[in-house]
């Protein structure tokens, strides 16, 4: 069995306080925020929650499942394993180490996914967690919230907190970013398709084990209240460090609330507005919970 069984796992539409929230938490002497803070190999796409679920999903598209673990093997041994500054997997895993254990998943993938896909996950997060000394860990890579219900399996016991955002402070944010799409419009599209998948994952997974919570309410409209929500949820005191660190680093306009006012011209702008209006409307036909409105 793994050091910890379970762990907390932040995640939403990526641009959406995912990263505020997973420092926040940090602070909590209960808590450790894993180094990477998105540990990246379980969640992304390919990664190695996705490959399980393909392996799950009946033929034909089992039939893809091999691939898409060798894909999350190459992953974890390249773009997430070796990043800049010395923050990948590599800081607790040697090249070596990685490649006996991706070699060692890859032999029991077929006959035996769950278990050589939790074998291989636990053995990763026991190195990178081990600072925690047996406190639970908290990662907060943004596509936990989305393939909630292909990790479940991996960790039954782990809860995972979703954070919403304003889809045009989203889009705003990712044109600014090296990665995700970088022009305004097919970046809200991309928010409302990212918005739509993970309803649907956390409506397939155990009742109770995802919480919800909203951005605004989280830098704005009810500070603590949300950080008590999130406290509550994990089961775990609201702490005075914790709290203090959230007043002196967390606000309106640090998280840039309500950019996607000012960040373009009066044109660009009704036309972010018209098909944020058009996307909302299709989600909440779905029963998608809307974020608040910036």
């Amino acid at each position: 069995m793994p050091a910890v069984t379970n762990p907390v796992l932040i995640g939403g539409t990526g641009r959406s306080g995912s990263t505020i929230l997973g420092r926040i938490l940090a602070r909590h002497p209960d808590l450790y925020l894993t180094d990477p803070e998105e540990v990246r190999f379980l969640a992304n796409n390919p990664g190695m929650a996705t490959a399980l679920g393909m392996k799950n999903a009946g033929f034909p598209r089992s039939l893809r499942a091999r691939n898409l673990a060798q894909k999350a093997i190459k992953r974890s041994q390249g773009a997430y394993f070796k990043r800049p500054n010395n923050s990948g997997l590599q800081k607790w895993l040697t090249k070596e180490e990685m490649v006996a254990l991706g070699d060692r998943y890859l032999e029991r993938f077929g006959r035996e996914p769950l278990a050589a896909t939790q074998e291989f996950t636990y053995a990763v997060m026991d190195k990178v967690a081990a600072p925690a000394e047996g406190r639970r860990w908290v990662d907060g890579t943004p596509a936990n919230a989305r393939v909630t219900d292909l990790i479940e399996p991996i960790y039954p016991d782990c809860q995972v907190v979703a954070i919403i955002r304003d889809g045009r402070d989203v889009a705003a944010s990712f044109v600014e970013q090296t990665f995700g799409p970088n022009e305004i419009l097919e970046s809200l599209r991309e928010w409302g398709r990212r918005s739509l998948r993970m309803h649907q994952a956390v409506q397939r997974c155990r009742p109770g084990r995802i919480l919800t919570v909203d951005m605004l309410d989280m830098v704005q409209n009810a500070r603590e209240e949300s950080l008590e929500q999130v406290c509550s949820f994990l089961n775990i005191p609201l702490d005075p460090g914790m709290m203090e660190w959230f007043a002196d680093n967390v606000s309106v306009d640090r998280a840039h609330v309500g950019r996607w006012r000012t960040q373009f011209d009066g044109e660009t702008t009704e036309k972010i507005n018209a098909l944020y209006a058009s996307i909302v409307a299709d989600l909440r036909s779905k029963g998608v919970r809307i974020p608040l409105e910036t």
